[in-house]
Protein backbone atom coordinates (compact mmCIF):
# COMPACT_ATOMS: atom_id res chain seq x y z
CA UNK A 1 0.00 0.00 0.00
CA UNK A 2 1.16 3.72 -0.22
CA UNK A 3 2.36 5.19 2.35
CA UNK A 4 0.93 9.02 1.88
CA UNK A 5 2.55 11.52 4.05
CA UNK A 6 3.21 3.62 4.45
CA UNK A 7 -0.32 0.35 3.28
CA UNK A 8 1.67 -1.89 3.59
CA UNK A 9 1.83 -0.66 2.87
CA UNK A 10 -0.82 -2.99 3.68
CA UNK A 11 -0.15 -1.77 4.34
CA UNK A 12 -0.95 4.22 10.89
CA UNK A 13 1.50 4.65 9.55
CA UNK A 14 3.10 11.35 10.36
CA UNK A 15 7.20 20.22 11.02
CA UNK A 16 7.21 22.69 8.93
CA UNK A 17 10.74 22.77 8.16
CA UNK A 18 10.57 24.87 5.04
CA UNK A 19 13.94 25.68 2.39
CA UNK A 20 16.21 24.50 5.36
CA UNK A 21 15.22 27.13 7.96
CA UNK A 22 13.28 25.43 10.57
CA UNK A 23 10.15 26.66 11.37
CA UNK A 24 7.62 25.86 14.12
CA UNK A 25 3.75 26.33 13.89
CA UNK A 26 1.71 26.49 17.26
CA UNK A 27 1.26 23.02 18.97
CA UNK A 28 -1.34 21.05 17.09
CA UNK A 29 -4.70 20.10 18.58
CA UNK A 30 -4.31 16.35 18.46
CA UNK A 31 -7.89 14.85 18.50
CA UNK A 32 -8.54 12.33 21.27
CA UNK A 33 -7.85 8.36 20.31
CA UNK A 34 -10.29 5.88 21.13
CA UNK A 35 -9.39 3.53 23.86
CA UNK A 36 -7.45 0.51 22.45
CA UNK A 37 -8.93 -2.74 21.58
CA UNK A 38 -7.39 -6.12 21.14
CA UNK A 39 -8.18 -8.18 18.07
CA UNK A 40 -8.70 -11.76 18.72
CA UNK A 41 -6.19 -13.35 20.07
CA UNK A 42 -4.84 -15.64 17.14
CA UNK A 43 -4.78 -12.25 15.27
CA UNK A 44 -2.52 -10.30 17.67
CA UNK A 45 0.99 -10.46 18.04
CA UNK A 46 2.87 -13.93 19.03
CA UNK A 47 6.48 -14.79 19.87
CA UNK A 48 6.50 -15.74 16.19
CA UNK A 49 6.29 -12.75 14.43
CA UNK A 50 3.91 -9.92 14.22
CA UNK A 51 0.58 -9.80 12.20
CA UNK A 52 -0.41 -7.71 9.49
CA UNK A 53 -3.32 -5.19 9.01
CA UNK A 54 -4.79 -3.49 6.49
CA UNK A 55 -8.31 -1.55 6.16
CA UNK A 56 -9.54 0.78 3.37
CA UNK A 57 -11.58 3.93 3.00
CA UNK A 58 -14.86 1.58 3.28
CA UNK A 59 -13.86 1.01 6.83
CA UNK A 60 -13.37 -3.00 5.92
CA UNK A 61 -10.38 -4.22 8.52
CA UNK A 62 -8.22 -7.67 7.69
CA UNK A 63 -5.77 -8.90 9.88
CA UNK A 64 -3.14 -11.56 9.06
CA UNK A 65 -0.83 -13.61 11.58
CA UNK A 66 1.02 -16.65 12.58
CA UNK A 67 1.41 -18.54 15.63
CA UNK A 68 3.55 -21.77 15.94
CA UNK A 69 1.44 -24.99 16.41
CA UNK A 70 4.82 -26.96 16.78
CA UNK A 71 7.76 -27.85 14.83
CA UNK A 72 9.12 -26.87 11.75
CA UNK A 73 8.05 -24.72 9.64
CA UNK A 74 5.05 -26.58 8.41
CA UNK A 75 3.88 -26.36 12.09
CA UNK A 76 3.25 -22.92 11.86
CA UNK A 77 -0.32 -21.37 11.38
CA UNK A 78 -1.68 -18.39 9.25
CA UNK A 79 -4.91 -16.67 10.32
CA UNK A 80 -6.81 -13.82 9.33
CA UNK A 81 -9.37 -11.85 11.05
CA UNK A 82 -11.93 -9.19 9.96
CA UNK A 83 -13.79 -6.58 11.04
CA UNK A 84 -16.62 -3.53 9.37
CA UNK A 85 -15.24 -1.13 12.52
CA UNK A 86 -12.30 -2.56 13.89
CA UNK A 87 -13.90 -3.00 16.85
CA UNK A 88 -15.64 -6.50 16.78
CA UNK A 89 -13.80 -8.93 14.58
CA UNK A 90 -14.40 -12.60 13.42
CA UNK A 91 -12.52 -14.89 13.53
CA UNK A 92 -9.61 -16.28 13.70
CA UNK A 93 -9.89 -18.43 10.55
CA UNK A 94 -6.97 -20.48 9.39
CA UNK A 95 -5.73 -19.80 6.17
CA UNK A 96 -2.78 -21.90 5.36
CA UNK A 97 0.57 -23.14 7.32
CA UNK A 98 3.65 -20.90 7.11
CA UNK A 99 5.02 -17.75 8.59
CA UNK A 100 5.55 -14.00 8.08
CA UNK A 101 2.08 -12.60 6.52
CA UNK A 102 1.71 -9.72 4.48
CA UNK A 103 -2.28 -8.73 3.67
CA UNK A 104 -3.53 -5.87 1.54
CA UNK A 105 -7.28 -5.18 0.85
CA UNK A 106 -9.02 -3.74 -1.90
CA UNK A 107 -11.58 -0.59 -1.94
CA UNK A 108 -14.46 -3.09 -2.71
CA UNK A 109 -13.04 -5.27 0.47
CA UNK A 110 -11.40 -8.21 -1.67
CA UNK A 111 -8.62 -9.24 0.49
CA UNK A 112 -5.30 -10.93 -0.29
CA UNK A 113 -2.74 -12.85 1.73
CA UNK A 114 0.21 -14.19 1.17
CA UNK A 115 3.02 -15.78 3.54
CA UNK A 116 6.08 -17.64 3.25
CA UNK A 117 4.81 -21.64 3.26
CA UNK A 118 5.89 -25.15 2.45
CA UNK A 119 8.19 -27.62 4.42
CA UNK A 120 10.69 -26.41 5.73
CA UNK A 121 13.42 -28.15 3.81
CA UNK A 122 11.79 -26.75 0.11
CA UNK A 123 10.08 -23.25 1.86
CA UNK A 124 7.71 -21.01 -0.87
CA UNK A 125 5.70 -18.20 -1.07
CA UNK A 126 1.77 -19.16 -0.88
CA UNK A 127 -1.19 -16.97 -1.17
CA UNK A 128 -4.79 -16.69 -0.75
CA UNK A 129 -7.83 -14.54 -1.53
CA UNK A 130 -10.83 -13.34 0.28
CA UNK A 131 -13.86 -11.75 -1.98
CA UNK A 132 -15.01 -8.58 -2.23
CA UNK A 133 -18.47 -10.66 -0.57
CA UNK A 134 -16.43 -11.95 2.22
CA UNK A 135 -17.00 -15.70 2.87
CA UNK A 136 -14.32 -18.15 3.06
CA UNK A 137 -11.05 -17.91 1.95
CA UNK A 138 -9.47 -19.30 -0.72
CA UNK A 139 -7.27 -22.44 -1.26
CA UNK A 140 -3.57 -21.51 -1.18
CA UNK A 141 -1.83 -21.45 -4.04
CA UNK A 142 1.68 -21.80 -4.57
CA UNK A 143 3.16 -18.39 -6.26
CA UNK A 144 6.99 -18.80 -6.37
CA UNK A 145 9.49 -21.38 -5.03
CA UNK A 146 11.71 -19.25 -4.40
CA UNK A 147 10.90 -18.12 -0.36
CA UNK A 148 11.41 -15.41 1.81
CA UNK A 149 9.55 -12.77 3.83
CA UNK A 150 6.75 -10.91 1.76
CA UNK A 151 5.40 -7.73 1.10
CA UNK A 152 2.36 -6.67 -0.47
CA UNK A 153 0.88 -3.63 -2.42
CA UNK A 154 -2.62 -3.14 -3.98
CA UNK A 155 -3.69 -0.28 -6.28
CA UNK A 156 -7.63 0.82 -6.75
CA UNK A 157 -8.51 -1.92 -9.19
CA UNK A 158 -7.65 -4.18 -6.59
CA UNK A 159 -4.06 -5.65 -8.28
CA UNK A 160 -1.88 -6.83 -6.46
CA UNK A 161 1.97 -7.24 -6.21
CA UNK A 162 4.06 -9.29 -3.87
CA UNK A 163 8.01 -8.71 -3.24
CA UNK A 164 9.82 -10.96 -1.01
CA UNK A 165 13.68 -11.78 0.13
CA UNK A 166 15.43 -13.78 2.82
CA UNK A 167 16.31 -12.62 6.21
CA UNK A 168 20.05 -12.05 4.62
CA UNK A 169 21.78 -10.54 1.75
CA UNK A 170 22.25 -13.32 0.48
CA UNK A 171 18.89 -14.88 -1.02
CA UNK A 172 16.95 -13.40 -4.48
CA UNK A 173 14.95 -10.62 -4.31
CA UNK A 174 11.11 -11.50 -6.24
CA UNK A 175 8.26 -10.20 -7.15
CA UNK A 176 4.65 -11.74 -9.20
CA UNK A 177 1.64 -10.10 -9.46
CA UNK A 178 -2.36 -10.67 -9.38
CA UNK A 179 -4.65 -8.61 -11.41
CA UNK A 180 -7.89 -8.40 -10.19
CA UNK A 181 -9.93 -11.89 -11.07
CA UNK A 182 -6.82 -13.41 -12.83
CA UNK A 183 -3.84 -15.39 -11.44
CA UNK A 184 -0.53 -14.74 -10.03
CA UNK A 185 2.17 -14.33 -12.95
CA UNK A 186 5.26 -16.25 -12.69
CA UNK A 187 7.50 -14.91 -10.39
CA UNK A 188 10.18 -12.88 -11.78
CA UNK A 189 14.16 -11.77 -9.78
CA UNK A 190 15.10 -8.57 -9.13
CA UNK A 191 18.05 -8.89 -7.92
CA UNK A 192 20.03 -12.37 -7.01
CA UNK A 193 21.25 -11.77 -3.89
CA UNK A 194 19.95 -8.70 -1.88
CA UNK A 195 17.11 -8.15 0.89
CA UNK A 196 16.02 -5.54 3.24
CA UNK A 197 13.29 -4.42 0.80
CA UNK A 198 10.45 -1.76 1.14
CA UNK A 199 7.73 -1.61 -1.24
CA UNK A 200 5.34 1.29 -1.75
CA UNK A 201 2.15 1.50 -4.46
CA UNK A 202 -0.69 3.83 -5.31
CA UNK A 203 -3.79 3.99 -6.22
CA UNK A 204 -3.59 4.23 -9.99
CA UNK A 205 -1.09 1.22 -10.47
CA UNK A 206 2.37 2.67 -9.62
CA UNK A 207 5.38 1.08 -8.12
CA UNK A 208 8.57 1.40 -6.33
CA UNK A 209 10.60 -1.89 -4.82
CA UNK A 210 14.32 -0.99 -3.11
CA UNK A 211 16.70 -3.73 -1.67
CA UNK A 212 20.15 -3.83 -0.62
CA UNK A 213 22.19 -5.56 -2.80
CA UNK A 214 24.98 -7.95 -1.20
CA UNK A 215 27.92 -5.63 -1.89
CA UNK A 216 26.09 -3.13 0.14
CA UNK A 217 23.93 -0.65 -2.69
CA UNK A 218 20.80 0.40 -2.53
CA UNK A 219 18.70 0.45 -5.73
CA UNK A 220 15.14 0.43 -6.71
CA UNK A 221 13.25 0.04 -9.77
CA UNK A 222 9.93 2.04 -10.65
CA UNK A 223 7.23 0.61 -12.76
CA UNK A 224 3.37 -0.51 -12.50
CA UNK A 225 1.43 -3.46 -10.85
CA UNK A 226 0.05 -4.02 -14.66
CA UNK A 227 3.29 -3.31 -16.73
CA UNK A 228 6.44 -4.24 -15.12
CA UNK A 229 9.40 -2.13 -14.22
CA UNK A 230 12.33 0.00 -15.75
CA UNK A 231 16.33 -0.95 -14.88
CA UNK A 232 17.20 -0.47 -11.40
CA UNK A 233 19.15 3.02 -10.03
CA UNK A 234 21.39 2.69 -7.70
CA UNK A 235 20.75 5.41 -4.51
CA UNK A 236 23.44 5.22 -2.44
CA UNK A 237 25.20 2.41 0.07
CA UNK A 238 23.98 0.28 3.50
CA UNK A 239 25.55 -1.82 5.99
CA UNK A 240 25.54 -4.92 4.47
CA UNK A 241 22.66 -6.84 6.69
CA UNK A 242 18.68 -7.15 6.00
CA UNK A 243 18.04 -4.88 9.23
CA UNK A 244 16.55 -2.72 9.26
CA UNK A 245 14.38 -2.55 5.70
CA UNK A 246 14.33 0.55 3.44
CA UNK A 247 11.40 2.47 3.34
CA UNK A 248 9.66 4.23 0.45
CA UNK A 249 6.77 6.54 0.11
CA UNK A 250 4.78 6.82 -2.96
CA UNK A 251 1.50 9.12 -4.27
CA UNK A 252 -0.80 8.68 -6.76
CA UNK A 253 0.72 11.18 -9.09
CA UNK A 254 4.28 9.32 -8.79
CA UNK A 255 6.16 11.48 -6.59
CA UNK A 256 8.38 9.39 -3.57
CA UNK A 257 10.33 9.77 -0.66
CA UNK A 258 13.13 7.00 0.18
CA UNK A 259 15.02 6.14 3.29
CA UNK A 260 17.41 4.09 4.98
CA UNK A 261 20.15 3.81 7.83
CA UNK A 262 23.24 4.24 5.42
CA UNK A 263 25.53 3.60 8.50
CA UNK A 264 26.29 4.11 11.95
CA UNK A 265 26.88 7.65 11.56
CA UNK A 266 23.99 9.01 9.42
CA UNK A 267 20.76 8.68 7.93
CA UNK A 268 19.73 9.29 4.35
CA UNK A 269 17.37 10.14 2.36
CA UNK A 270 16.03 11.38 -1.22
CA UNK A 271 13.02 11.85 -2.99
CA UNK A 272 11.70 11.81 -6.58
CA UNK A 273 9.70 13.98 -8.79
CA UNK A 274 6.65 12.87 -10.16
CA UNK A 275 8.64 12.76 -13.75
CA UNK A 276 10.40 9.55 -12.11
CA UNK A 277 14.00 11.66 -11.55
CA UNK A 278 15.72 10.68 -8.31
CA UNK A 279 17.70 13.38 -6.32
CA UNK A 280 20.81 12.99 -4.77
CA UNK A 281 20.98 11.44 -1.15
CA UNK A 282 20.87 14.06 1.86
CA UNK A 283 22.55 13.18 4.53
CA UNK A 284 20.83 13.25 8.68
CA UNK A 285 22.56 12.90 11.81
CA UNK A 286 23.39 9.48 13.69
CA UNK A 287 23.93 7.60 14.85
CA UNK A 288 20.99 5.38 14.58
CA UNK A 289 20.14 1.67 14.99
CA UNK A 290 16.53 2.79 16.55
CA UNK A 291 14.42 3.55 13.31
CA UNK A 292 14.13 5.30 10.27
CA UNK A 293 10.46 6.37 8.51
CA UNK A 294 9.17 8.62 5.19
CA UNK A 295 5.64 9.36 3.86
CA UNK A 296 4.90 11.86 0.95
CA UNK A 297 1.66 13.26 0.49
CA UNK A 298 -0.82 13.93 -2.25
CA UNK A 299 1.34 17.20 -3.37
CA UNK A 300 4.34 16.07 -3.08
CA UNK A 301 5.63 17.00 0.18
CA UNK A 302 7.49 14.30 2.53
CA UNK A 303 8.09 14.03 5.81
CA UNK A 304 11.58 11.78 7.34
CA UNK A 305 11.41 10.55 10.59
CA UNK A 306 14.22 8.89 12.76
CA UNK A 307 16.08 8.51 15.66
CA UNK A 308 19.52 9.05 17.06
CA UNK A 309 21.48 7.62 19.74
CA UNK A 310 22.43 10.07 22.58
CA UNK A 311 23.76 9.05 25.89
CA UNK A 312 20.50 10.29 28.07
CA UNK A 313 18.38 7.98 25.24
CA UNK A 314 17.33 7.69 21.92
CA UNK A 315 15.75 11.14 20.11
CA UNK A 316 13.01 11.32 17.96
CA UNK A 317 13.83 14.28 15.05
CA UNK A 318 12.03 15.09 11.86
CA UNK A 319 12.51 16.79 8.71
CA UNK A 320 10.18 18.15 6.11
CA UNK A 321 10.71 18.43 1.96
CA UNK A 322 8.06 20.50 0.35
CA UNK A 323 7.51 19.56 -2.92
CA UNK A 324 10.51 19.98 -5.17
CA UNK A 325 12.40 22.05 -2.33
CA UNK A 326 15.26 21.03 -0.28
CA UNK A 327 15.00 19.14 3.45
CA UNK A 328 15.08 20.74 6.12
CA UNK A 329 16.78 20.87 9.20
CA UNK A 330 15.87 18.21 11.59
CA UNK A 331 13.57 19.28 14.59
CA UNK A 332 13.62 17.57 17.89
CA UNK A 333 10.34 15.55 18.62
CA UNK A 334 10.91 13.73 21.55
CA UNK A 335 12.19 14.00 25.28
CA UNK A 336 16.25 13.69 25.86
CA UNK A 337 15.61 10.19 27.40
CA UNK A 338 12.81 8.64 25.32
CA UNK A 339 13.53 5.44 23.10
CA UNK A 340 13.15 5.75 19.53
CA UNK A 341 10.79 3.45 17.48
CA UNK A 342 9.65 5.75 15.53
CA UNK A 343 6.96 5.67 12.36
CA UNK A 344 5.26 8.10 10.20
CA UNK A 345 2.38 8.08 7.99
CA UNK A 346 -0.27 10.14 6.72
CA UNK A 347 -2.78 11.15 3.95
CA UNK A 348 -3.08 12.30 0.32
CA UNK A 349 -4.16 15.61 1.83
CA UNK A 350 -1.19 16.06 3.93
CA UNK A 351 -2.18 15.36 7.64
CA UNK A 352 0.64 13.29 9.50
CA UNK A 353 0.81 11.23 12.68
CA UNK A 354 4.28 10.64 13.80
CA UNK A 355 4.86 8.52 16.17
CA UNK A 356 7.77 7.07 18.65
CA UNK A 357 8.34 5.02 22.09
CA UNK A 358 9.09 7.60 25.49
CA UNK A 359 11.27 5.99 28.52
CA UNK A 360 7.98 5.20 30.33
CA UNK A 361 7.10 2.62 27.20
CA UNK A 362 4.25 4.26 25.92
CA UNK A 363 3.71 5.11 22.43
CA UNK A 364 3.80 8.88 21.95
CA UNK A 365 1.63 10.30 18.79
CA UNK A 366 1.63 13.67 17.16
CA UNK A 367 -1.20 14.25 14.48
CA UNK A 368 -0.11 16.96 12.20
CA UNK A 369 -2.61 18.94 9.97
CA UNK A 370 -1.83 19.98 7.02
CA UNK A 371 -0.01 23.02 7.04
CA UNK A 372 0.49 22.49 10.68
CA UNK A 373 3.34 22.16 13.24
CA UNK A 374 4.40 19.42 15.86
CA UNK A 375 1.87 19.54 19.73
CA UNK A 376 3.35 17.62 22.04
CA UNK A 377 2.91 13.81 22.33
CA UNK A 378 -0.13 12.06 23.16
CA UNK A 379 0.76 8.84 24.74
CA UNK A 380 -1.84 5.92 22.91
CA UNK A 381 -1.12 2.47 24.39
CA UNK A 382 2.48 0.96 24.88
CA UNK A 383 5.19 0.05 22.71
CA UNK A 384 6.00 -1.73 20.64
CA UNK A 385 3.77 -0.22 17.36
CA UNK A 386 2.55 -0.72 14.10
CA UNK A 387 0.70 1.64 12.63
CA UNK A 388 -1.71 2.88 9.47
CA UNK A 389 -3.12 5.42 8.07
CA UNK A 390 -6.17 5.70 5.74
CA UNK A 391 -8.47 9.05 4.76
CA UNK A 392 -10.70 10.12 7.41
CA UNK A 393 -8.76 8.05 9.79
CA UNK A 394 -6.15 7.44 11.42
CA UNK A 395 -4.83 3.92 13.42
CA UNK A 396 -2.45 2.83 15.68
CA UNK A 397 -1.74 -0.20 17.28
CA UNK A 398 -0.08 -0.86 20.29
CA UNK A 399 0.73 -3.89 22.62
CA UNK A 400 -2.67 -2.45 24.21
CA UNK A 401 -4.46 -2.73 21.20
CA UNK A 402 -6.26 -1.01 18.17
CA UNK A 403 -6.87 3.10 18.80
CA UNK A 404 -8.44 5.12 15.81
CA UNK A 405 -8.47 9.43 15.89
CA UNK A 406 -10.35 10.73 12.75
CA UNK A 407 -8.32 13.03 10.98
Amino acid sequence: MSRFASNNGSSVFTLMVMLGVCVIAAPAQASPWSTPVQPPVGCRSTPSGNPSLALNAAGAWVIAAYAQTGSGLEAFSVSACTSNDGVNWSGPITVGLGTSPAIAIAPDGRAVVVWQGGPATAPNIQASIRPASGGSWSVPVVVSTIAGHPLIGMDGGGNAIAVWAGTTLATPVATATLLAGRSWTAAKTLVAQGGGIGLATNSVGGVIVGWKTHSGQVQVVSGTILGGFASPVTLGSAPRNALPPLQVALNDAGAASFAWQANSASNNVVTRSAGGTWSSVTQLPGPNVAGIDTAIDGAGNAIVVFAVIKTTGTLTYASRCPAGGAWGAPTLLSALNDKGGVGVAGDAAGTFVVIWNNAAGSVQAVTVPPGGGFGPGTPVGTAPSRRLLVPGKAVLWTAAGISTEPV
